[in-house]
């Protein structure tokens, strides 16, 4: 997508962290002087991690309505609006994403909130240590039915999803026959799930919520994948996999596309895939991206399309952060309540726009890209103002409140319409519907 207008260096320095972050953090990128600035700032990893909030773990499959998994989502949102460990926002949202699990199906929020701790405590750190993790996650292992994967029972969903979606990629080389041989080599998995059969695990000392090997349902035999021989079990196929040199290409090339916004030629694709594969550091993959020129080109300025969550986030950032109580759509109420009016309309608009964090459409994730420009989608970003349940401030310099949402070249159309308007919140509302916050 090209940049509407010429790029100043304030825009890039904005545009450095919007795509190391997931909001725009105006206070912050008023502060920074130049680029390098802005990327030392989203790549600092130096303020204490963020814990999930898991509770206490359920004592039966039914002791948590589905719906309660908005607590994690508002609290996640809250963490999307922080200034600090900006780049693991981002990462924490890709792998969110890249390995897409749906309460949907899982209908357990605790387990949902575990595989997102899981994410968190890997998304900057190693993508084998990651990729290992989430092969034996509770929540995927139901998303995609590894617990019903068992000799003479094969089920060959998580294998499939695990070689076209998770590594390899589609033309990544693999064959059904791979699949069949990955899928016999991740059999065997169950969960300790209070209240169902599987709690006689907890007599092998597996704790609630968690998952095992069990052996008697693994099959044990001789697997070719991908070229290689062996009884693999999971944690074997899963180095198979690691092994291939398409599976650093293809990780690698997802992220630039993410971060830069543009799909990398072959010989960056091949270089990244070669450096990333000597040690899976994803911060590694990062740093080489950022450091590639075409990070801050023109080119890449507003070269991805905004997606619903970073509307939100931006829209509550340039409204100065306010409250937003998601949990309150769970709780009886007066329909007036204006924070729990404010809460469901965001709910409401996220689940139209089909963005619902934690609620992918598919085991392939969300859509991107120019899916995102159409009229009902667009016309959904009027609804995320909901999330302003009292009128933001509003500054009477049109260039100051445009600054608000990380915006500072703007077309001559966009700062005439916006100066026109007198009032001050429909003012805020075309800031938020214009070309230029649509993309990022």
């Amino acid at each position: 997508m090209i940049p509407l207008v010429s790029v100043s260096e304030r825009e890039r320095i904005s545009h450095v962290l919007r795509r190391l972050s997931l909001g725009a953090h105006p206070t912050v990128v008023a502060g920074l002087p130049d680029v390098d600035a802005a990327l030392a700032r989203a790549l600092d990893l130096s303020p204490p991690p963020a814990t999930v909030p898991l509770g206490t773990p359920p004592t039966a499959v039914d002791a948590q309505r589905p719906i309660e998994i908005v607590g994690t989502i508002g609290w996640w949102l809250d963490q999307m609006r922080t200034p600090d460990r900006m780049v693991e926002e981002r990462l924490v949202w890709f792998w969110h994403d890249h390995f897409a699990t749906s309460i949907a199906k899982v209908r357990v929020p605790y387990l949902m909130a575990q595989q997102h701790a899981t994410i968190r405590a890997h998304a900057t750190g190693s993508f084998s240590d990651l990729l290992h993790a989430i092969a034996k996650d509770p929540a995927m292992l139901l998303y995609l039915d590894g617990v019903t994967n068992a000799v003479g029972s094969i089920n060959e969903n998580f294998g499939r999803e695990c070689l076209e979606l998770f590594t390899l990629g589609i033309g990544g080389g693999y064959t059904q026959q791979d699949v069949v041989e990955a899928s016999r080599a991740f059999s065997g998995w169950a969960i300790h799930i209070p209240g169902r059969p599987s709690a006689r695990l907890g007599d092998l000392g597996v704790a609630p919520w968690q998952s095992t090997m069990i052996r008697r349902r693994h099959d044990q035999g001789t697997k070719q994948l991908l070229g290689s021989a062996g009884a693999f079990d999971l944690d074997g196929a899963i180095d198979v996999i690691l092994s291939r040199p398409a599976t650093a290409r293809f990780i690698a090339g997802k992220l630039h596309r993410e971060l830069v916004g543009l799909d990398a030629d072959d010989a960056t694709a091949q270089r990244l895939g070669r450096a990333f594969r000597r040690d899976w550091s994803i911060m590694g993959l990062v740093e080489a991206i950022v450091d590639d020129p075409a990070f801050t080109s023109d080119a890449a300025v507003r070269a991805r399309v905004r997606t619903p969550v970073e509307k939100l986030v931006g829209i509550l950032q340039a409204a100065g952060n306010p409250p937003l109580d998601l949990t309150s759509v769970t709780r009886p109420g007066v329909g007036g309540d204006p924070a729990r009016r404010s809460a469901a309309g965001v709910a409401s608009a996220l689940r139209s726009i089909g963005f619902i964090p934690f609620v992918p459409p598919n085991v392939g994730g969300f859509a991107g890209g120019a899916g995102l420009l159409g009229p009902h989608q667009l016309v959904h970003t009027i609804d995320l103002l909901q999330a302003l349940s009292t009128p933001p401030p509003v500054p009477d310099d049109p260039a100051d409140l445009l600054a608000r949402f990380g915006l500072f070249d703007v077309s001559r159309a966009t700062r005439d319409v916006v100066g026109r308007e007198r009032d001050p919140g429909r003012r805020f509302a075309l800031v938020a519907l214009s070309p230029e916050f649509a993309v990022t």
